[in-house]
């Protein structure tokens, strides 16, 4: 099992010792000020988006954020980040001027529904908004999937918080350490499964195993539904044909998945590495993340601490970072991560890192065209 998906037990216990949290409006814009610097956005440079770099549980200005292995990202219309905050078992809004809040969890780790403010999570990890605005997310710990509604109402979406691999309604269906996750346009939940499979919920929460096959165990396979093998998927995208991309960390490759299930490989090889290139000779290190920008151009973390661009032509480029562990702003190539993990991107191509060792969220700009 991959265990960066788990917090040190130290690291929890110091940060419940000490909580500090803030409020700020959300009416209006807060001002730029020595506090709440402006965020740049000079093309081609990463920046800082919220997070102090110091594992900690504070909402507030950008600059002043505290968070604990930040991990799953997902961005709505107006730019505002959702964000699991893996450490805190929070589930955490930052604007796009970088005020940061929590939505909800935060309270402890547990599984407990309920008003936003009392619900508990255990180790979330993947995160997703539908078309209605609601944001769910694959509560790791607990087996189960959560839904945040637009009223901030915390229930339990689908699992019984069994480990198993049942399919089923609702709370009759099991899973296995859900990771990642992605919505398509009708609303259908897609779920990376630690039993290497890919699940399907419904909006009616109909879970169903949509590719890959829990009695063959983890493997390199392509082909329809039960016919392909995963080895640990982790982070999903959908493009707007409603293809499914996957991250499948442990095999080194990004997979795609049409809407009929058909499973190919788009990039990667068994071996890890990190060679650039054209797709048939591209290498990854353990691809965690993953997106897709409306052009079609896939993104990915990779666990060398890159983030990797496949453009649709197929070609495949460093995008940000340095293969270099560490924390520095600045131009694309130079800038450096530790761990990131979750990526998102919005409707005008800017990325963002779940960035977790470094207890922050990047902003990444592309070039100027």
């Amino acid at each position: 099992m991959n265990n960066k998906r788990f917090v040190p037990a130290l690291l929890l216990i110091a940060i419940s010792t000490s909580v500090a949290l803030f409020s700020c409006s959300k009416d209006k814009p807060a001002p730029a000020t020595d506090d709440n610097p402006k965020l740049e956005n000079l093309p081609g440079h990463t920046y800082t988006l919220a997070g102090n770099g110091t594992y900690g549980y504070v909402d507030g200005l950008r600059a002043n954020a505290a968070l604990n292995n930040p991990n799953g990202v997902a961005v709505d219309a107006a730019g505002n980040l959702y964000v699991t905050d893996q450490g805190n078992n929070a589930i955490r809004k930052i604007t796009s001027e970088g005020i940061v809040t929590t939505l909800a969890g935060g309270t402890g780790d547990g599984l407990v529904n309920g008003p936003a403010k009392l619900a508990k999570f255990n180790n979330p990890i993947g995160i997703a908004l539908d078309s209605k605005g609601n944001t769910y997310v694959t509560d790791f710990g607990n087996n189960v999937i959560r839904k945040i509604a637009t009223d901030g109402t915390v229930s339990t979406f689908a699992g019984s918080g069994v480990i198993g691999f049942n399919d089923g309604k609702g709370p009759l269906a099991t899973f296995n350490g859900p990771a990642g996750i992605a919505i398509d346009h009708a609303d259908n939940l897609y779920i990376t499964d630690n039993h290497n499979i890919i699940r399907k919920i419904t909006p009616s929460q109909d879970v169903t195993t949509f590719a890959g096959n829990v009695h063959s165990g983890p493997g390199f396979a392509d082909g329809t539904g039960s016919e392909a093998n995963f080895r640990l998927p982790e982070g999903l995208a959908i493009d707007g044909a409603d293809n499914i991309y996957v991250a499948d960390y442990s095999n080194n490759m990004i997979r795609k998945i049409t809407p009929a299930a058909v499973v190919t490989t788009v990039t990667g090889k068994l071996a890890p590495g990190s060679d650039n290139g054209a797709s048939t000779s591209a290498t990854f290190n353990g691809p965690l993340g993953v997106a897709v920008d409306k052009n079609g151009n896939i993104y990915v973390t990779d666990n060398l601490s890159l983030i990797r661009k496949i453009a649709a032509s197929g070609e495949v480029t460093t995008f940000a970072g340095t293969k270099e562990r560490g924390f520095y702003d600045g131009a694309n190539l130079q800038a450096k991560f530790n761990d990131p993990h979750g990526i998102a991107v919005d409707a005008s191509g800017n990325i963002y890192v779940g960035d977790e060792q470094n207890a922050r969220i990047r902003k990444i700009i592309p070039p100027a065209k």
